[in-house]
């Protein structure tokens, strides 16, 4: 059969490390281009022969009769930009964080007990080498010296990347509005510009939630309705600097503006010391902050999420 002037050419993919290729090059060429997390199609995930054509024949067969889950958003322009240097600084900073492991355990090895933080573990990397520099230990004072190399590297790396992303959202609304909100500074609210792309895609708070992996897992059967952990689907690394910003929040944010939000951490944790949990949803509640103020164009008001917070109780 040949396709006719009017029709449309629908074509689908398994997202990897070539899909912003392979989008930017079918798009342009006029086809409509769905991408899809092979662990959503079932037909992929659970056949027991994985292969790049069977993955295809099972793509193709579940365009044809319609059944496919939730298409992959694929972004582009400055949401994309900001996507790729966002990924390269977490890849830089797990580079650092590997090589600190590493010079503690070179110091481990040698009998000396680091205590926590990054000045301490510089401190103890430098009375080592000058120890070892007196005929010590040679070896030890190599191993040393290449995770001091290695971390002062990366750590002019990482300030270059940050750099680069401030001077890319300075000049971006939306970034300076999610800053208003209490715990949350540039790089959470550019990771969460970023993750969330065109928010309008969203028809609500909770539908967010849900993308990025922070609602409950739910297993239900007749009269049978259970809750368990967060189902922790969608991108880590925004859940993980939510729950970092909900730690700010709760301890170290002093202000008059963050205490309608530190009341809601104060009554979910309660009495029983459900510290964790509340943290959790004190980073959900992050999250649909940041959902409405991209929304709805405005910026963080803590009068005014005080007064929703007592109509709410009273």
């Amino acid at each position: 059969t040949r396709l006719g002037k009017d029709d449309e050419l629908l074509a689908g993919q398994e997202v990897g490390a070539m899909a912003y290729l392979v989008h930017d090059a079918l798009k342009e060429a006029g086809v409509r281009l769905l991408s899809f997390n092979a662990a959503h199609l079932r037909m992929i995930a659970a056949s027991r022969t994985k292969t790049d054509r069977r993955d295809a024949y099972w793509i193709a067969r579940a365009l044809q009769t319609g059944m496919t889950p939730h298409a992959v958003y694929i972004p582009v322009g400055e949401v994309r930009e900001l996507r790729g240097l966002l990924h390269r600084r977490e890849v830089i900073q797990r580079d650092f964080v590997r090589w600190r492991h590493r010079a503690k355990s070179q110091l481990r090895a040698s009998g000396l007990l680091v205590s926590p933080g990054l000045r301490n573990l510089r401190g103890a990397i430098a009375a080592q080498i000058e120890s070892c520099t007196e005929g010590v230990d040679g070896l030890l004072l190599d191993g040393i010296g290449l995770c001091e190399r290695n971390m002062e590297l990366l750590s002019e790396e990482l300030a270059h990347v940050d750099a680069q992303l401030r001077r890319r959202t300075e000049h971006i609304e939306a970034i300076q509005r999610l800053m208003t909100i209490p715990g949350v500074g540039d790089i959470v609210a550019t990771t969460l510009y970023a993750c969330i792309g065109d928010v309008t895609r969203f028809p609500n708070a909770k539908s967010l939630a849900a993308y990025v992996g922070l609602v409950p897992s739910v297993r239900q059967s007749a009269d049978t309705n259970v809750l368990g952990r967060i189902t922790k689907q969608g991108a880590p690394q925004l859940r993980r600097l939510l729950v970092q910003a909900a730690h700010a929040v709760s301890s170290r944010c002093q202000t008059d503006a963050a205490r309608p939000i530190q009341s809601t951490y104060e009554r979910i944790r309660g009495t029983r010391g459900r510290r964790k949990v509340a943290l959790v949803a004190l980073a959900r509640h992050l999250l649909r902050l940041g959902y409405y103020i991209l929304r709805d164009g405005t910026c963080y008001d803590a009068e005014r999420l005080g007064a929703e917070r007592t109509a709410a109780a009273a």
